[in-house]
């Protein structure tokens, strides 16, 4: 093919090229306009351009880092990318001479007044406010930075600067509070900051890592729960400077007593052995060295200057043979027993004892001349009472009375008659002396070999008390309180079991022996010890219940909500219970063995 070559036609269509273009002294350009603002280097088309746009260059990015398709990276170098790799989507990107930045736009950043129409996500199409690359996201007010987000690890803190390698969350109050969460009614703190004072005399701490306040009724300050498959306490505290565990009430209330710390365990369990404690202690101090002080597993004190006090109190409701308020043992090291003694109640069921165990029973006497002794009980194979006193002789015959309230809590038969033993005074030649005639509550004695004489004689009375009479002689003894009776050796056995079915005389409760009702006795909280309600608590006027509830109970937390009964089961009720108050006062008889009916 043969070009030809017209220099004439490039001339004209260089000029009309140049009819494009408006040129000025300041070198502004304009394309589709003639009059170019004078602020701008290029301006294209003007105010009746309305279907033409501007077309740049499209390419494929690979990533905000990488200059490709360019040479290198060009600051100012505007493109329109077309492609989705990497941490780049479609859309237009300006290069600030290291990298290339996306330049926003409605679709694809976050507006300042909201957006709309999200995806919520991180996937593509999705939208989220973060970063794409591993560098940490800052947060800051002012110039100054306030919270930040790890790009590694999603840590996250506000009020520090720096971040944890095992923190998920993070806040630094300084030397304010750290966060307060709370709703309508109750709330707390995490790191409190300030002073919290409590108790009479006053008690103030700086500040507490945990802090709840409880000021509306019906709502607890601290819940914890350990429920499902759970296998670690639901409360643990732990201290190595002072008290784990620190509870105070401060109680001015004339209606109620409340403990200032209180536990409640339920079995439900009919096969589980062993000792089933509600509360318990345990104090360790291991083979150390030395003497300086005592171990203790329990120390309990009462301080009232003006008002009855008991350091403790034990009580037991059973109906099985072990009944006991208390039970005490001292073993050494290495677990061998020196003795055991069980307090206040019975080890079989029938038999009412108040102290029952190995070894001795003792008074300690401080002497100043002889030092501080002991004085130990004499002990014997069967329950006696005894009695001394002093006797006129009136030629060889006297008649020893029996004082109406010993009379009174004895028995009297031929089985168990009176026994007296006399000692003369001042009468050298006495015969000594024979009963000759005994009553209920009298002893007739006559001088032997007919003697007749005159003076005093001082006498010791043995004689057989009504508490557990049918026991009989050599009665069979508890074990150490892990022992069950079932448990028993068969050497442990001994001939007497009282529990065979033998009538043994019990006195009567003493609310039944004079009349009062042991409930009106108690204040509320307080355990009822008697009558219809033994072993509830006390929660108002005829109110009881089988444990402590965990609202004040004059002022009960009622709900509609369903809440758990001890079997499991759901079941809508008000959480303070009730028991039907009926009257307490009983016509029931005094348990007397038939022989000692008829003197009673």
């Amino acid at each position: 093919m043969k070009i030809s070559y017209y220099p004439q036609l490039k001339t004209i269509s260089f000029l009309c090229l140049l009819s494009l273009f408006s040129f000025n002294v300041f070198a502004q350009v304009g394309i589709g306009t003639t009059n170019p603002s004078t602020n701008s280097l290029l301006e294209i088309g003007d105010a009746t351009t309305t279907t033409k746009g501007l077309l740049l260059p499209r390419v494929n990015l690979t990533g905000t880092a990488n200059f490709v398709p360019m040479a290198a990276h060009v600051q100012g170098m505007v493109v329109y990318n077309k492609n989705t790799a990497g941490n780049v989507t479609p859309g237009y990107y300006y290069n600030d001479g290291t990298q290339w930045v996306r330049i926003g736009s409605s679709n694809g950043d976050w507006a300042l007044l909201g957006n709309t129409n999200t995806t919520p996500g991180t996937s593509v199409g999705q939208n989220y406010l973060g970063t794409t690359d591993a560098k940490n996201l800052v947060f800051a007010t002012a110039g100054a930075e306030r919270a930040k987000i790890s790009g590694t690890t999603g840590n996250t803190v506000i009020g520090t600067t720096t971040l944890p390698t095992d923190i998920k969350l993070e806040v630094s109050g300084g030397t304010n509070s750290g966060v307060f969460g709370h709703s309508d009614n109750v709330g707390g703190y995490l790191g409190k900051q300030g002073n919290i004072t409590i108790g009479i005399p006053t008690q103030t701490m700086l500040g507490a890592g945990v802090y709840a306040t409880n000021p509306t009724a019906g709502y607890t300050s601290v819940f914890a729960q350990s429920t499902g498959n759970a296998t670690v306490a639901a409360s643990i505290n732990y201290s190595s400077v002072w008290i784990a565990n620190y509870n105070y009430v401060q109680n001015a209330s004339a209606l109620y007593n409340p403990p200032a710390s209180y536990s409640q365990l339920n079995i439900t369990n009919s096969s589980l052995g062993g000792f089933q404690s509600d509360i318990k202690g345990y104090s360790d101090r291991g083979a150390t060295s030395s003497n300086p002080a005592y171990t203790v597993g329990g120390n309990f004190t009462a301080i009232a200057k003006n008002q009855d006090a008991m350091g403790v109190i034990g009580s037991a409701f059973s109906d099985a043979n072990i009944r006991i308020g208390g039970y005490f043992e001292g073993n050494n090291y290495t677990g061998t027993n020196n003795a055991y003694a069980y307090v206040g109640g019975t080890t079989n069921g029938v038999t009412n004892r108040k102290i029952v165990g190995t070894g001795t029973v003792s008074e300690i006497v401080p002497t100043k001349e002889y030092g501080r002794i002991t004085l130990t009980c004499p002990e014997s194979p069967e329950y006696w009472y005894q009695d001394y006193g002093d006797v006129r002789l009136v030629n060889g015959r006297a008649t020893i009375q029996l004082d109406e309230i010993l009379a009174d809590v004895i028995v009297v038969d031929e089985q168990n008659p009176i026994r007296v033993t006399c000692t003369p005074v001042g009468m050298p030649y006495f015969n000594g002396v024979t009963i000759m005639k005994q009553t209920n509550n009298s002893v007739e004695i006559l001088e032997l070999n007919g003697g007749r004489h005159s003076g005093k004689l001082q006498y010791q009375i043995v004689v057989k008390p009504k508490t557990n009479y049918g026991e009989e002689r050599f009665p069979q003894a508890p074990g150490p309180g892990y022992l069950k009776a079932d448990k028993e050796p068969l050497a442990a056995k001994a001939k007497n079991q009282p529990n065979d079915g033998r009538k043994i005389f019990s006195w009567p409760a003493d609310h039944i022996v004079y009349k009062y009702n042991p409930e009106d006795m108690v204040g509320i909280g307080d355990v009822v010890s008697g009558g219809p309600y033994t072993g509830k608590i006390k929660l108002g006027n005829g109110k009881y219940g089988e444990g402590m509830p965990f609202a004040n109970p004059q002022k009960p937390v009622t709900s509609n909500q369903p809440i758990e009964n001890k079997t499991g089961a759901i079941e809508n009720q008000s959480q303070t219970p009730q028991i039907e108050n009926t009257p307490i006062l009983s016509n029931e008889k005094p348990n007397f063995p038939e022989e000692l009916k008829d003197r009673n």
